[in-house]
């Protein structure tokens, strides 16, 4: 099964200074006004197609990367889009103002795992990280090892069957992954990179995939 990936790409640098207004909720929004902005520019934007069938298959990075590992997840969000087409939901679904996977049920632990599965995949496959811990119940979901310059990737899924602009969503996730990195670093003190990634389902062969990376410097 073929799946189209619309990839926004978006990657900055992040300094201390950013970092330490994450920790406080009075200079969060001097963050947010002053900073945050520069976090969004320059975007990069690409199609690419994932082959979930294709070796090592698609069940080999849902085992990888997926907290709660479940067999086939991608087969239960297309048999929820084919049931609300049933139902008649078609213009409902292809609505950009809407959360199309509340209409009917949806496995959300599928839903869950599949995202997961497919951070991972990106993960992989662009930046060319190695898997280097999953964590369970905690944040971040992933830890990656960037080989080339022995930095460790904290990697945040986020899914969601709402389409549109996820920048606000991204934002308030991004500060609250970047809380967590000064404990981080007094485990292991060197710089990191910081990503959100955040998977919109847009239909049972297509999903909106947005990176936001930011570089310790």
């Amino acid at each position: 099964m073929i799946l189209d990936v619309s990839v926004t790409e978006y990657r900055h640098d992040v300094t201390a200074l950013e970092i330490g207004l994450s920790r406080d909720k009075r200079t969060e929004t001097m963050l947010r006004r002053t900073y945050v902005p520069a976090w969004f520019t320059n975007p990069y934007h690409w199609q690419q197609q994932a082959d979930l069938y294709a070796p090592p298959g698609f069940q080999h990075y849902v085992d990888m990367y997926s907290e709660v590992t479940t067999k086939d997840p991608w087969d239960d969000i297309v048999l929820f889009f084919q049931r609300a087409s049933a139902l008649g939901q078609a213009q409902f679904l292809s609505s950009a103002l809407h959360y199309p996977i509340k209409t009917h049920e949806l496995n959300i632990a599928a839903m869950a795992s599949a995202s997961e599965a497919l951070a991972g995949w990106f993960c992989e496959n662009h930046y060319g990280w190695d898997l280097y811990a999953r964590p369970s119940k905690v944040t971040p979901d992933i830890v990656f090892r960037d080989s080339a310059s022995g930095r460790l990737a904290l990697v945040e899924v986020k899914s969601s069957g709402r389409l549109g602009n996820p920048k606000s969503k991204l934002t308030t996730d991004m500060i609250k992954l970047l809380n967590i990195l000064p404990h981080t670093k007094l485990l292991r003190p060197n710089k990191y990179y910081v990503v959100l990634i955040m998977v919109q389902v847009s239909g049972p062969y297509s999903v909106d995939l947005t990176s936001l990376r930011l570089d310790e410097v």
